[in-house]
């Protein structure tokens, strides 16, 4: 499969404000019979305008949509796991939105809350999961399952102007 990048809509630019953007882009990794296929869509997460002078965090969430289709056999549930990449920063503890070399920190979270950073499972991090039934008396064969995704960006830093991006790679497992 060759992943799907989805592009969020830019942001404008303005005195002491920054625009953001995220991008996520997806893989899979099946476990499961060849009767079964499963991928992933995503909205993304668009921050908007950031404005360094607001004393709160800039939330914003988006939609992940894990999709899995029938093609023969018997009914099967599928049981999976999705996983979020660290993006360009390279950690979970903060992951980095840039603008050239600017960058401004965020996180992503698997709850409103906003208190368990998606991630890889590892490290403190957690992972969506659920399963699925699909299969013959199941609607069309087709099954989907919705997880938000909930970012956040700390309240009062100093970046310079721009549209700040960055990639994260989602890794669904069945």
């Amino acid at each position: 499969m060759t992943p799907d990048d989805v592009i969020l809509e830019l942001c404008r630019r303005g005195p002491r404000h920054a625009g953001l953007a995220l991008i996520l882009v997806g893989s899979l990794v099946s476990g499961a019979a060849a009767a079964v296929d499963c991928s992933i869509t995503t909205s993304g997460v668009s921050f908007g305008t950031y404005d360094p002078t607001v004393a709160t965090p800039n939330d914003a969430t988006g939609q992940l949509t894990v999709v899995c289709t029938y093609s023969s056999g018997g009914g099967t549930r599928v049981d999976y796991t999705v996983a979020l990449s660290t993006g360009s920063s390279g950690s979970y503890v903060q992951r980095l939105l840039r603008a050239g070399t600017s960058t401004l920190s965020y996180n992503l979270y698997d709850s409103a809350t906003r208190t368990v950073v998606w991630g890889n499972g590892l490290g403190g991090t957690g992972l969506a999961s659920g399963s699925l039934t699909v299969g013959p008396g199941v609607g069309n064969g087709l099954r989907e399952a919705s997880h938000p995704i909930y970012g956040r960006i700390p309240a009062q830093q100093a970046p310079a102007i721009g549209d700040y991006s960055d990639t994260i790679v989602v890794t669904l497992i069945f």
